[in-house]
Order: C-alpha cells, then structure tokens, then sequence
C-alpha cells in the first residue's frame, strides 16, 4: 500500500498548528513577592550642608580634581575586574539561550540513497526461485524533514528560561557593582597617595627643622653652653623623625601601586602629577531621599535579580514533577529515481504524540523542588540583609562626614596652637627662660599634629567618597539595562 501523499507546506502547517496549546499551559507558581523590609523617613545623621550636590554617575567630578577624572576613565577602559563581569555577562546570555531553546521546536533535515539487490535461493523442492539475482538493482532515495516540540504544558521550560533571562539581568548589576566599587576604589586610593606624600614632606621638612637645630646645639654644646645631654636628647628627636620616612615612602608606593592595578596599569609605569591633597576640595552632597535608595544601588537589584531567579527555579523545579507531552513528526518524499523525488506520489509523513509521566525516581524531583525553595530562603535573607547594609552605609557615610569634617577643623586648630607653642619654647629657651626639655616636647608635638592634621584631611575625602558610594554612585537602572542592550546590539553586529 502507497503511502498518503501531503505537502511538506501541508505538513509544517499541521506540526505548527500543535504549537498555540503550550500557550494555555498552567502556571504552578508560586508568584514572586518581593520580601518586606523597613524604609526609614528620613536620614538620622544627615548634617546641614551649604550647596550640596547631587549625585551623578559622574560624582567623581565634583571634585574639580582634573587627574582624578582622567584617571577614573582609565580605569573604566583598562581594570581586569570590569572586563571580566562583562565577560559574565555575555556567558549569562548564552546560557539563557541555551535555557531558551526548548520553547521552540527542534528541525532537522536528511537524506540519503540505498542501493539494493536481490538474490536466487533454492526452494524446498530443489528448484531455484528468482529472488532478484538476475534482475537489475535498485536504488532509492529519499530527503526527510523531522520535527519535534514538547508542550510546556506546566510551565517548565518557559520559567527555566525566565530563571536565565533573569541571571542575565543580574550579571548586569553585577558589573555595575564592579564598576561602582571600581569608581570609589580609584578616588579613594588616589586621595591615599596625595596624602602620602603630604605626610612625607612634613615629616622630611620637620627632620630638616630638627637637624638645623640639632647643628645650634652641637655648636652651643662645643661652645661649653650646654651640657651632652640635651645633644643626646635632640639627637634622639632626629633619629626617631628619620625612622618615620621609610615608612611614609613605602606607603606612597603602596597606594601608587594599588591605583595601578585599578587602572589595569603596570605599576612601573603609572606617574601621578599630584603632590599634595590640599589643592583639592571635597564637595557636600545631597543624600536624597530614603525611599529611593534601593532603586539607587545595583547591589541590591542584584540581589533581587538573584532572588527572582530563584522564584522561577521553584516553578520549573514543580513542573518537572508533572507529566510531560511531545509532539514529533516527519515529511518528506522518497522514490526510486532522483528525478521523481518530488513528484506525485513520492511524499511521506507521520505524526505522533507521547507522553511521559515520572513514576519513581528515588525521591529525585522532590528532592530538587526542596532544594530550589531552600536556595529561594536562602537568598531572600541575603537580599534582606543587602536592604539593612545599604541604609547602614548611608547613614554610617553621613556621620563619617559630619564627624571628620569636625574632626579636621579640630586637627588645624591643634596644629595651630602646637605651633604657636613651639614658637615660645624656642624664644624662651634662646633667652635662658626654660629649659631644652620644653622646646623638644614642643617640637614632638608639632610633628604629631601636623601628621594628625593630613590624617583628618583624608578620612574627610574618604567619607565624602564612602557617601557618593553609598548613595550608589549616580547609578540609574533603566539606563543600565539599556547601554547592556546597546552593548549586546553592537556585540552582535560585530559578529
């Protein structure tokens, strides 16, 4: 009997037309609900600021630190660390392909030709039957087309691909994270070396102080003015001066260094025009509302993302407990001579349909439901906690800025007065008033304060810093999404 002859069109038509009935698959949720948590009204320690400044995606700027700039652009072309997220991000993508593809029905082509040739037998009664010994041989040929589609009829393969779609989003906000932290790492560590090298020019330009009078004493002392123990006293004093520098040098190396690897630089090669931290002004900063801050830091959407993904985890996790339904089906034509393979009678196709129901697997598909709403707890404290982190760097940032900026004012008014003491000591001791052990302690003291006072002038930058981090950076999450789709557009057509 000849096969039914149909039209590969015709056949397509009907394996397509099964296609709509996943569209009224079941959901077996559970819907995602994002995890309550506080929002204070308002900012505890937000001090009164003159002018402040918003914050950009660009805060480093407000600064008027023309380096500064030049060196955070640097760092967002060169550092290892970004380029490595944005690495995760395009294997996040492919894997989300790859998550996607059951959605679709598979298609694949074949052909082929067999050649075939009969044989003669003898019969039971000795004579010989014709089995195609002497006639021609044959060849056939054929070109099929197979497709085949699972219904997802609970949802499993569509929330699978929902779980990869949202890792993608995550990855996303994993990079911005990377290249927020990069941003205030680069600002901070520069700010480091400027003050370094503040505190190493104070402490040689106070060894050269010491030595001068190191020099008067040493005369007085071969003049039989003063005795060997104030020379041994003031020698001391250098001594000690001298043993801070290789210190302050290898601190200044340091930080050189570790901006260098943040700009994905050769440390080598990486010079700093800057000499000293005060030709620079840290800004004061509006800290905006508190409602908005979690729209305001990537680490937390990450969070979220994560936290979303693991929603649809559970979902597909539950469907994979449920009978599941394909479709498969086969066209094409096959004949005895190339030339007819198209023709009138030549078509064929089957279609068919199974189902396949889990019975037992040992407790498998259970177990890995129970596994996917455990990581789902899991990350829901994660992100609850990511929540109460970002409210406490806010808050911890504003006081950091109220408190060193006090504590600046304070270190200059100490400097100040520590001068103005050693200036008297010195005059008093010049004129026999007091005695050599006065104007050493004044001089220690001088020495402390003005180290303490750069100290001060740094933990202001780096508060200030801490607080455009907090505030996350200026970063907005619609534009993200969307430069990560121009990002991939471009990818794309580069490929």
């Amino acid at each position: 009997m000849m096969p039914r002859t149909i039209s590969v069109k015709r056949f397509l038509s009907r394996a397509i037309l099964a296609l709509p009935i996943a569209l009224g698959a079941c959901n077996l949720g559970p819907d995602y609900k994002q995890p309550g948590s506080e929002t204070p009204e308002a900012w505890m320690w937000a001090p009164e600021k003159e002018n402040p400044q918003p914050v950009t995606s660009e805060w480093w700027k407000a600064f008027g630190n023309d380096e500064l700039n030049r060196l955070e652009q640097t760092a967002m072309a060169n550092n290892q660390d970004l380029k490595a997220a944005v690495a995760r991000i395009a294997q996040a993508r492919a894997t989300a392909k790859v998550a996607g593809a059951p959605l679709y029905p598979t298609l694949s082509a074949g052909g082929g030709a067999v050649k075939s040739k009969g044989s003669d037998v003898v019969g039971p009664t000795g004579t010989t039957v014709t089995g195609g010994g002497t006639s021609p041989s044959t060849t056939t040929y054929d070109a099929i087309l197979s497709t085949s589609y699972e219904l997802d009829f609970w949802g499993k393969n569509a929330a699978a691909a929902d779980a990869a779609n949202q890792r993608v989003i995550s990855t996303i906000y994993d990079r911005d994270t990377v290249l927020w932290t990069l941003q205030s790492d680069v600002a901070t560590t520069y700010f480091q070396v400027l003050a370094a090298r503040d505190r190493l020019r104070l402490a040689r330009a106070t060894l050269a102080n010491s030595e001068n009078i190191l020099r008067f004493i040493e005369a007085q002392f071969r003049a039989g003015t003063l005795s060997p123990l104030e020379v041994s006293q003031q020698r001391s004093a250098v001594a000690a001066q001298r043993a801070t520098i290789p210190a302050l040098v290898q601190i200044e190396r340091e930080s050189i260094a570790a901006l260098a690897v943040l700009l994905g630089v050769l440390p080598q090669t990486l010079k700093i025009e800057a000499q000293t931290l005060h030709d620079t002004r840290p800004p004061a900063i509006e800290p905006g509302l508190p409602s908005t801050l979690m729209e305001r830091r990537p680490d937390v959407q990450k969070a979220e993302s994560d936290l979303r993904a693991s929603n649809k985890d559970i979902v597909s996790a539950h469907a994979a407990r449920f009978p599941s339904i394909t479709l498969t089906g086969q066209g094409g034509s096959q004949a005895v001579q190339l030339g007819m393979m198209f023709g009138p009678g030549s078509a064929l196709y089957s279609i068919a349909a199974s189902i396949t129901a889990p019975i037992f697997l040992g407790g498998q598909l259970q177990g890995q439901e129970e596994l996917t709403k455990a990581q789902f707890q899991e990350l829901a404290e994660v992100y609850q906690k990511s929540v109460i982190s970002a409210f406490r760097d806010v808050e911890v940032a504003l006081s950091a800025t109220d408190t060193s900026s006090v504590q600046y004012a304070e270190s200059k008014e100490a400097l100040l007065q520590a001068r103005e003491a050693y200036r008297v000591a010195q005059l008093r001791y010049r004129r026999g008033a007091a005695d050599f052990l006065s104007v050493l302690n004044s001089q220690v003291q001088v020495t402390s304060s003005e180290d303490a006072e750069v100290q001060a002038d740094l933990l202001r930058f780096n508060a200030v810093v801490s607080l455009f981090k907090a505030l996350g950076g200026g970063w907005d999450k619609e534009a993200s999404l969307a430069k990560a789709d121009e990002e991939k557009k471009a990818a794309d057509d580069a490929d």
